[in-house]
């Protein structure tokens, strides 16, 4: 058993209970019988309105307590289930251990963390002696905040056990002098904790003494410089207040202040990132910096990783999984981002893409074949690709040096005619021709033709697109491997909305006829070698040529999301201001925040009759055991459904919160929870339900290593059953679609395909080890801010599919997900927790996903629409109020049926893990009794105050007489 603190809280109510009894009881009776007592002696009773009053007041409290209480435990029965977790039945028979955890959050960091730059032979470190500068260097940030914070413990690895470690010698006088302090680590804690972003960099005054600079010069010629940053669930890093012109991203004054005395004073100056948001990069050649080692957010374990590459114990191979510029304000997504209030609506926002598939590499990539000179039309800056791509860029996507050359060349291409049904794969050597073993990764990219096909008709295609990954074993000097990555034809399509299919729909996939250059790059800029294929006439994926990974043929979807122009490759990015302009601020539609509830009535038409005992609450010997491992489409699903009572039906949709109910009619006699945390296992109830934390999301896509994602998968299964949950609220796969998002550090990528193929690695070990997986914040929640607040994010549909739903298809093609968690926002006008295009039509009917759809945590009253968001393929609500679902007509039983059918079908194939809960309602029921009584004796003792004894009235009549 593994225990939790219900067992805690039900003492501590039990002794609240005694004690409130005892206090009020015994107040109670003595301010009546001393009143009385009064009355007998003959005495004047003082004050007695204002006791009344007072005894009058507390009854009424009391009395109105214990209402409340009663309410209360109605209405947040399902939360109080979860307070009161007094323990899991987990397993101790998993395959891994603590240990290996340990181990995998090491490894993660050893080969995610990226060698930016190095010149100079700065690194390995000859000298093994340095200065260590920079708050964060003392106190680092471990994650961001949120579902995915984590903190440090007594076997945290930091930055300067890394070091010291590795046999790294630190000059002790910063610390002794007072520059930094080492604050002790919290206790070891992962779960819901809000970070602040803040930048506490001392002022450059305080390096004086023995930590001069010139002091720190004669101890050793090379300092290592550590800047921090952090990111947090529900804030944006554009929430950050500018200090002296500097936005979160960028330096602020005393860092550079530090980084100028540093450059001026030190032969060799090396830059450590704690973050995982990009930083703007300018400042490497102003300050001349040697060496740049990108550490991200490694949780408690990972910095394990940063003494040993400094030393060159460990050979780095990790590659960025994001571009890295000079200027964040050349993104064209910062035009439209952060919290814009709609004139049209104060209680809704908006964010338009109006930048389409042009996000990270693919803009400036693109911009860079094009020449572009486009200007941001809120800074007024101008940036000119064509001359100007090395000073806007400071390092491609995919970037990552070594300790040891490699050369890449491309050996064979399975076909120079590409067949639309097939696939193409590309073989690779990859020898080693420097001194020192170490690893390299492959990345191919595609470059499609644009052609005029395109230009006029709105299709889209980047200068290079990643299609594909992998990486090499350890390769000693000298020696070679072959790699081969396959791709199927389908991937490399292009979504149009114009094609007009026989069925009527319009919009499909397409490929254009003419030659496709495939490259293997060691970025996105850098072109190592190349071959060519062609495709002899242009394919459209529509009808019964839809792609083989479809149930159905995909079609547009997404026509209410799209709105004013956007941005083209078309004549040179000609149109950026049109389509910046393009931008209104209003919103097209309050119809959601007007009437949340409303929808079409033709849902509920042409629904077959419903009986209790034939269509609904059959009494049956079936169980949930009899049908795991059946089709979803097998007949026995009905015959389990049908068992269902009404009440076990809502249950199902109203008791989702991390958790599942009983259900006695199919078996199922105890509850199960569910566990949130991207970094690893959390619980916002119960800190026993805690595991171990790994590093930031974006490390593990920077390794570019689909086995590490795999047991990642493998362990977060064994992590569930071990604690004994049974579901698990990630991974988040939401797009780094500027550096500013807040929750950068739980999702992998600026790019669709390095997002994918890592989590859907992840959740296909996970499924594999029983784990209910809810892929999440499905779809567009690329903002934090006002993500909760009516925010409507308008795209058009080309993005959509190929850059923010790509990812979450994946994991449902490849991974096998059978849970998904919907987002905050609103897909246009709708709400994504009750987008039918989004629930229905792409995730179950193209994509042919069969399982749960539960909401992300219900803000702004997005429980209001339960009805409508039903229909629209939802099956559960995350709450923190609690919600009540209709269960009145035919058509609620037959929605609430089918909710039923997606959530057991996850359940089934899932290893359900039963957990104990406390008898809180004995608890709660004893304390409204107990309030009911206590307000009944307060009103009791008012009428005992003033009703007088007989003896005494009756004495006071005859002296009256």
């Amino acid at each position: 058993m593994k225990e939790g603190s219900g067992g805690q809280l039900a003492m501590y109510c039990i002794i609240g209970i005694t004690v409130l009894a005892v206090i009020a009881v015994i107040s109670v009776v003595a301010l009546a019988l001393g009143t009385r007592k009064r009355y007998r002696e003959g005495r004047v009773v003082k004050h007695m309105k204002l006791g009344n009053s007072i005894l009058g007041t507390v009854g009424v409290i009391f009395i109105a307590a214990a209402v409340a209480v009663s309410v209360c435990m109605n209405v947040f029965a399902n939360q109080l289930n979860n307070v009161f977790y007094v323990g899991a039945v987990g397993s101790d028979s998993v395959e891994t251990t603590e240990d290996d955890w340990r181990a995998l959050a090491k490894e993660i960091g050893q080969e995610g963390m990226t060698l930016m730059r190095n010149e100079n032979n700065a690194l390995p470190l000859q000298n093994t002696k340095v200065n260590l500068i920079g708050y964060y260097a003392y106190n680092p940030y471990f994650s961001g905040g949120g579902s995915g914070r984590v903190s440090g413990g007594d076997d945290t690895v930091d930055v300067l056990s890394s070091l010291k470690s590795a046999g790294i010698e630190i000059n002790p006088a910063l610390v002794d002098a007072g520059v930094y302090e080492v604050k002790e680590p919290e206790p070891v804690q992962i779960g819901f904790h809000v970070s602040p972003l803040t930048v506490d960099e001392v002022s450059v005054d305080k390096f004086t003494g023995d930590a001069s600079f010139e002091s720190m010069k004669e101890y050793s010629d090379t300092a290592i410089v550590v800047l921090g940053r952090t990111g947090s669930e529900g804030a944006d890093l554009t929430s950050y207040e500018q200090i002296d012109d500097a936005n979160y991203l960028q330096l602020n004054d005393n860092e550079k202040a530090i980084m100028k005395k540093a450059s001026e004073t030190f032969d060799k100056i090396i830059v450590v990132i704690n973050s995982a948001n990009a930083l703007e990069m300018g400042f490497l050649d102003e300050y001349n910096v040697d060496a740049c080692v990108w550490a991200g957010l490694p949780g408690p374990y990972g910095f394990d990783a940063l003494g040993k590459i400094l030393t060159g114990e460990i050979n780095p191979s990790g590659k960025l999984p994001d571009t890295w510029v000079t200027d964040n304000d050349s993104a064209p997504a910062s035009e439209n981002y952060g919290t814009q209030v709609a004139s049209n609506s104060k209680t809704s926002h908006y964010v338009d893409y109006v930048e389409g598939i042009y996000v990270g590499y693919k803009w400036y990539e693109t911009a860079y074949a094009e020449k572009a000179v486009v200007t941001n039309t809120k800074t007024n800056e101008t940036f000119d690709y064509g001359k100007d791509y090395d000073s806007i860029v400071s390092f491609p996507f995919g970037t990552g040096l070594s300790y040891t050359t490699f050369s890449q060349r491309i050996t064979s291409i399975s076909t120079e005619t590409l067949d639309p049904k097939d696939s193409v794969s590309v073989d690779v050597e990859v020898t080693n021709t420097g001194d020192v073993p170490g690893k390299e990764v492959v990345q191919l990219y595609m470059s499609a033709p644009y052609t005029d096909y395109d230009k006029k008709n709105g299709v889209e295609k980047a200068a290079v697109q990643l299609i594909g990954y992998d990486k090499t074993d350890e390769l000693a000097p000298g020696a070679s491997q072959k790699l081969t990555i396959e791709v199927p034809v389908e991937d490399l399509a292009a979504y149009d909305t114009s094609h007009s299919n026989d069925d009527g729909t319009v919009g499909s996939y397409m490929l254009d006829a003419s030659e496709y250059t495939f490259s293997i790059r060691s970025n996105a800029h850098e072109s190592l070698d190349e071959k060519t294929a062609s495709l002899d006439d242009r394919f459209f994926y529509s009808g019964s040529d839809q792609r083989s990974s479809d149930d159905q043929a995909a079609s547009n979807q997404f026509d209410e999301a799209s709105r004013g122009k956007y941005l083209s490759r078309s004549n040179g990015f000609s149109n950026y201001a049109d389509a910046m302009g393009s931008v209104v601020d209003t919103v097209n539609s309050t119809a959601n925040e007007d009437d949340p509830d409303a929808y079409d009535p033709s849902y509920d038409e042409g629904i077959d009759a419903m009986t209790k005992g034939v269509d609904y609450a059959v009494k049956g010997d079936l169980t949930l055991d009899d049908v795991k491992g059946l089709d979803y489409d097998d007949p026995k699903w009905d015959a389990l459904i049908k068992q269902l009572t009404v009440e076990e039906l809502k249950s199902l949709v109203e008791d989702s919160t991390y958790a599942s109910p009983s259900l006695l009619s199919i078996g199922k006699d105890f509850r199960t929870v569910d566990s949130d945390g991207p970094m690893g296992i959390s619980s916002m109830w119960t800190t026993s339900m805690n595991g171990i934390a790994y590093p930031c999301i974006p490390l593990l896509a920077a390794t570019f290593n689909t086995d590490i994602a795999t047991k990642f998968g493998d362990q977060m299964a064994d992590q569930t059953q071990y604690y004994g949950t049974s579901g698990w609220y990630a991974p988040a796969m939401n797009n780094h679609r500027w550096a500013f998002s807040g929750r950068n550090f739980e999702y992998y990528s600026e790019d669709a395909v390095l997002a994918g193929t890592t989590a859907s690695a992840q959740v296909k070990a996970a499924r594999e080890g029983g784990l209910i997986v809810y892929i999440k914040h499905f779809a567009l929640n690329d903002m934090e801010s006002v993500r909760h607040e009516n925010l409507h994010t308008y795209s058009n549909e080309q993005a959509i599919r190929e850059i923010y739903l790509k990812p979450f298809e994946d994991c449902v093609k490849k991974g096998g997900a059978t849970a998904v968690m919907a987002s905050m926002n609103f897909i246009g006008d709708t709400y994504a927790g009750a987008n039918e295009s989004l629930l229905t039509e792409v995730l179950r009917n193209e994509w042919g996903f069969n399982g749960k759809v539960l909401t992300d945590m219900d803000q702004g009253g997005m429980a209001a629409g339960s009805n409508k968001a039903m229909r629209a393929g939802l099956d559960g609500w995350l709450t923190r109020w609690g919600i009540s679902v209709r269960a009145k007509t035919d058509a609620d039983i037959h929605y609430l049926q089918r909710s039923a059918h997606n959530t057991l079908y996850a359940m089934a194939n899932g290893n359900l893990m039963p957990v104990n809960i406390a008898n809180w309602q004995a608890y709660g029921a004893a304390i409204a009794a107990e309030l009911g009584v206590l307000g009944v004796l307060c009103i009791v003792a008012i009428v005992l105050r003033v009703r007088k004894p007989k003896n005494v009235a009756a004495k006071e009549a005859t002296t009256a007489q």
